[in-house]
């Protein structure tokens, strides 16, 4: 099937709403072969800048979706033109920087020109739950602390009672890796949730996707600890700090970032990372380019 896709930095987007993605989701879950979805976000691409392989990986995806309001700014921001000569082109740029940065705030709809919306690996957890429960396919939970999988379990299907959640574990896997996809081969799940970091959950795409045929994994990072209102696996220890998302008008104005900055202030460097550092890295890109250069790496 033919893919639309925007360029974020090197990394590769597809260019679709939830129910189009969904849609796919479900394509892919019947055709019996193994594939796997990705969330890219700003920390996700900026990773992606320094590291290859981690790159490659997400560009093999079978659904590459915008997670993040900072990629959806990217991809408006980049695809506005600017002059050929370098002074007013610097302006140029730096004026567009600023109205589109305030129109993240003011006017979010203002950035879905180019990549139509913000799909959250949250938002899909419950999206796919939905879809499976209406299509009888069977879901399998893997990873986050012992217990939160368990709690997500109960919670999905307490709103989706038709839902098979075929087994729920917490992870990275406790148990040896063979044994794990031994289980998942037995149990033969069209969906797969990995909650794990994002190098993990990407090694375990690239290592096992062609080993689970009929599997459609997904790397959902957190999206297990803000479902079950759990600790962070990645908390500084002694942080029970319970993961929340951030009100749903922060989420609309892009400001999700600052609710984790007060919320969780042990990911301050990682929510520079996302956000200054990112910016820095799109506007010296666009600028770049302009000259001919080649995407940062």
């Amino acid at each position: 099937m033919s893919r639309e896709t925007v360029d974020v930095l090197g990394v590769q987007i597809d260019v679709l709403t939830m129910p189009q993605a969904l849609k796919r989701a479900a394509q892919l879950a019947q055709d019996g072969r193994g594939h796997y979805i990705v969330t890219p976000n700003p920390e996700f691409i900026m990773q992606a800048l320094g590291d290859g392989r981690f790159r490659e990986v997400i560009n093999r995806a079978d659904l590459s979706l915008a997670d993040g309001v900072g990629v959806l700014w990217a991809a408006k921001f980049l695809s506005i033109p600017i002059s050929r000569f370098c002074g007013l082109a610097y302006l140029q740029a730096w004026v567009q920087m600023v109205l589109s940065g305030i129109g993240i705030i003011l006017c979010p709809r203002s950035l879905t020109s180019v990549l139509p919306e913000r799909i959250t690996g949250v938002d899909m957890v419950w999206e796919i739950s939905k879809l499976a429960s209406e299509r009888g396919f069977k879901v399998f939970l893997l990873g986050a602390a012992p217990g939160v999988a368990y709690e997500v379990s109960r919670k999905l299907q307490m709103l989706y009672p038709k839902l098979l959640v075929v087994d729920v574990m917490a992870g990275p896997p406790y148990e040896p890796e063979a044994e794990v996809i031994r289980r998942i081969k037995d149990i033969k799940p069209q969906f797969l949730f990995l909650a794990f970091p994002a190098t993990e959950q990407l090694r375990w795409m690239r290592d096992y996707s062609h080993a689970l045929p009929g599997v459609v994994m997904m790397g959902i990072g957190g999206a297990f600890d803000f479902i079950a209102e759990a600790g962070a696996i990645n908390a500084p220890s002694g942080d029970a700090t319970k993961a929340r998302r951030a009100p749903r008008l922060l989420q609309k104005r892009g400001l999700e970032w600052l609710w984790r900055y007060f919320t969780q202030p042990w990911r301050k460097q990682r929510i520079k990372t996302a956000t200054v550092d990112f910016i820095k890295i799109v506007f010296n890109y666009k600028l770049t380019r302009l000259s001919g250069g080649q995407a940062p790496r």
